[in-house]
């Protein structure tokens, strides 16, 4: 499997540059780099954000690079106190499938995994009264849609990525099966953690 590079925060200031967009992130200001996510950690990232975007006639969220987006994502655009949300709900998420099933999370079964992760996303949104920071399996959710469909693969293959026409076509047609215009523009917007 080819290593994809992340883009770093200037990639994504010249990007949002190009496009015309304003960049609001609080965390732009200078801190402490966050310790990296271990090997098991990215494993872990990627099971459960194939789960939520699995390979079908086109890439998966690891196809995608979502590990590494969610990785870039906790130690250049969360703050602390959202980075520490994440990371601690990762570690329960973790051991909640250690204690229910007795075996690591990657070693489930994809039902055992289906299950194990709907309930705890269909419990906590459910939930009514909202928290101040988002369980990790919704955070994890909100990271591998935002991941998957701002990457070249979400956006050019599983969307169809076009910036301009080649001519004006008034009330174009579409058919079943055609790909929906990814409308990149719009797709970046700042992530919300909370």
């Amino acid at each position: 499997m080819p290593v994809l590079k992340s883009p770093g925060r200037r990639e994504v200031l010249l990007l949002a540059s190009a496009f015309g967009l304003s960049l609001t992130v609080p965390g732009f200001a200078a801190k402490t780099p966050a310790a990296p996510l271990t090997a098991a950690d990215l494993s872990l990232i990627g099971e459960v954000a194939e789960l939520i975007i699995p390979v079908t006639d086109t890439g998966g969220a690891a196809a995608a690079g979502v590990p590494a987006f969610v990785q870039v994502m906790l130690s250049g655009w969360f703050s602390d106190a959202d980075r520490g949300n994440f990371l601690s709900g990762m570690r329960e998420f973790s051991a909640g499938a250690v204690r229910k099933y007795g075996k690591p999370f990657g070693r489930l079964s994809a039902t055992e995994k289906d299950e194990y992760f709907g309930s705890l996303l269909a419990t906590a949104e459910a939930a009514q009264a909202p928290t101040a920071h988002s369980p990790f399996v919704v955070l994890m959710k909100r990271l591998t849609i935002f991941g998957y469909y701002t990457s070249e693969l979400g956006a050019t293959v599983e969307l169809q990525q076009q910036i301009a026409s080649p001519h004006y076509e008034p009330a174009a047609a579409s058919e079943p099966g055609d790909r929906a215009d990814s409308a990149i523009v719009a797709a970046l917007y700042p992530f919300n953690a909370s």
